[in-house]
């Protein structure tokens, strides 16, 4: 009953391979306590002789025991990955143990018996281990690949960094890019992923949602477990691109008259942002990001254009933006900017400081 609840079909959030390795272990446990009626060549739920009743039914109750353990198990590891985090098992963990899942399945209120579950734990760690390193094209300074490369910090699985010479793309970047774009002439763009059993993905966006769904067990979450909280971070991934995510390249490109209105727009954009966070801002209710303590996608996609904005627009505009944000009274944006900018994972894929301002120097000049 509990693999045919967790069906892919039925239940959208459980279509990691993970999650599925654990539902066809549990169904395999549940096919051993079956067998083929000969009189009809469909599977049945076995007939016992009179003289084996007792031996049937003491084979039956075991294979139902590993069932119940295994979805206690499965439930325990889909927590472990979407709800609350403690600071032991928080930021880069490592898959869980099953000692630690059937503790924590113990404290939901189930008894699991490790020994008769052990196979469909197995089977959860074994599927993301096969696709497991990742190969990764980015150029090191592209702030879209910038979030594909945040979400692969955060989640925690081995990967080879690849760089790419945009102006001398290497083949097996070509033919990994044109292997997936619809295009029929593509020109190849970071960033673009490929798994260690040959899947490959492009586009920023789809490579962190990618990761985050096919290594729920790894690392940092980075989407929250329900559906309404999911929503409220695409929600604020398209306020935000509505309201900064031009706003920086026409500030920069403004001049005389126009910079004041560009500024003014600038000043309307944080304060839509800051009413979005003070208003929307879930979770355990104790941390600076959208959804509270987890750093989710919402962060993964906005990090990039803030780490630049944070750079740029005091050196080319004398716009600081911590001093405006003071004068504006937005505490709660001031404060999601700290912490998006302190996030470990935002600091060590970001872009020197030095080198940011050499690139946008000439589209400044023009």
């Amino acid at each position: 009953t509990a693999a045919t609840a967790l069906e892919p079909d039925s239940r959208p959030h459980c279509r990691a391979p993970a999650m599925l390795c654990a539902v066809d272990a549990m169904k395999g446990v549940a096919a051993r306590s079956r067998r083929v009626d000969p009189r009809d060549g469909l599977a049945a739920t076995t007939r016992p002789r009179p003289e084996g009743a007792g031996r049937a039914l003491r084979h039956r109750g075991a294979a139902f025991a590993a069932a119940v353990s295994a979805a206690a198990l499965l439930v325990a590891a889909w927590s472990w990955g979407h709800g609350p985090r403690t600071a032991a098992v928080s930021g880069n963990a490592c898959p869980p143990s099953a000692d630690n899942l059937a503790v924590r399945a113990g404290a939901m209120g189930a008894k699991v018996d490790l020994s008769s579950a052990g196979g469909a734990l197995s089977a959860m760690g074994a599927a993301a281990d096969a696709a497991l390193p990742i190969t990764f094209w980015n150029s090191g300074s592209c702030p879209f690949a910038q979030r594909a490369w945040i979400a692969l910090e955060e989640k925690a699985v081995p990967y080879k960094f690849v760089k790419v010479d945009l102006s001398a793309k290497s083949a097996d970047f070509v033919a990994a890019y044109a292997s997936v774009s619809p295009a029929s002439n593509p020109q190849a763009k970071v960033p673009a992923v490929q798994t260690a059993d040959g899947y490959t993905m492009i586009e920023s966006d789809v490579v962190a949602e990618y990761l985050c769904e096919r290594f729920p067990e790894y690392g940092t979450p980075l989407m929250p477990s329900s559906a309404e909280q999911r929503a409220r971070v695409r929600l604020f991934i398209a306020t935000f691109d509505q309201t900064l995510g031009g706003a920086l390249v026409s500030l920069l490109r403004a001049g005389g008259d126009e910079f004041f209105e560009e500024l003014a727009a600038l000043e309307g954009h944080l304060q839509t942002l800051n009413k979005f966070l003070r208003s929307h801002t879930d979770g355990d209710g104790k941390g600076p990001f959208l959804c509270g303590g987890l750093f989710s996608l919402a962060e993964v996609h906005a990090a990039p254009l803030v780490q630049r904005m944070f750079v740029t627009l005091p050196h080319f505009k004398g716009v600081n933006l911590r001093t405006l944000l003071k004068k504006l009274g937005l505490g709660r944006l001031r404060t999601w900017f700290d912490a998006v900018l302190a996030r470990p994972s935002v600091v060590k894929t970001g872009v020197p400081e030095q080198d940011l301002i050499r690139s946008f120097e000439q589209m400044v000049k023009s």
